[in-house]
């Protein structure tokens, strides 16, 4: 017996070991594209730097230092966009991660531009002392925002998707006229995935050429379709008539009790990108 306990104990240890090692090999594999999109964005806004430089440095004949700063502002905001959205994917707030960011520069800046300075005073190429400015900037910028800046809040904003969903020929038509803005559904693993900011595509049933593409503006979560339709007191964003008589028990039709009970309900607002949209 204490045998029999003894492999089972090592069995789970093993898993266990096998399980940590997966997820270092997942977390390694991360940071590898995560450092990937990184140099990826930054070759992007080195081009905007070197090329805003060269006009100001070389075909205006400005002085070193305005032609470095202009073009390392250039080259921060673009970085910063994109960095945020696509290599961290952070939701933290703009202004406070922006505000770090200024802060690493309001220290680097000084040090590069100084630095850069007196490196091309003495007789080093402007653009060879631009180009190992960016190449300091890229290391520790990194380490900044990655270490620092985005630390937790990485993944926090997953990138907009587009879905798709079939509609019957009636609430096709009133979202396409505009009257109906809101899309009722249960609360499902494939609704639970949405997020503000997604786009649906519908697809008309029995015309699925026809479809409309649409961006989701808010997302309320219910227990049921009867507490939903006292939520939406004008029924007509839910695709009724005006002088339609308006009953969650429409609803049920399509998802008993039962469903509403174990995922809960969702209204997805929305508002119209395209009609006629081809995929």
């Amino acid at each position: 017996m204490e045998q029999d306990n003894l492999v089972v104990e090592t069995t789970k240890e093993n898993h266990s070991i096998k399980e940590e090692k997966k997820e270092k090999k997942k977390f390694d594999k991360n940071e590898f594209f995560r450092l990937l999109k990184f140099v990826g964005f930054s070759i992007s806004a080195g081009v905007i730097q070197i090329a805003s430089f060269e006009i100001l440095y070389h075909a205006i004949n400005w002085y070193w230092w305005p032609s470095y700063l202009i073009s390392i502002i250039l080259s921060v905001i673009w970085n910063f966009t994109f960095n945020r959205k696509f290599t961290f994917q952070s939701a933290n707030n703009i202004y406070i991660a922006m505000g770090w960011v200024l802060l690493y520069y309001a220290v680097f800046i000084p040090i590069s531009v100084f630095g850069g300075n007196a490196l091309e005073e003495i007789g080093w190429h402007g653009t060879l002392v631009t180009v190992l400015m960016m190449l300091l900037n890229f290391v520790t910028e990194f380490l900044w925002q990655r270490y620092f800046v985005f630390r937790k809040s990485i993944n926090s904003k997953p990138l907009a998707k587009t879905v798709q969903m079939k509609l019957q020929e009636t609430p096709f038509e009133k979202i396409e006229s505009g009257q109906k803005t809101v899309e009722m559904r249960l609360y499902d693993e494939k609704r639970r995935m949405l997020n503000v900011g997604d786009k649906i595509v519908f697809s008309k049933q029995g015309e699925e050429d026809k479809k409309i593409k649409v961006k989701i503006t808010k997302i309320n979560t219910f227990k049921s379709f009867k507490e939903l339709y006292k939520f939406y007191t004008d029924k007509k964003v839910l695709g009724y008539a005006e002088k339609e008589k308006a009953s969650f028990k429409d609803m049920e039709k399509y998802y008993p009790k039962e469903k509403q009970k174990s995922d809960g309900v969702v209204a997805l607002e929305f508002k119209v990108i395209k009609k006629d949209c081809k995929l």
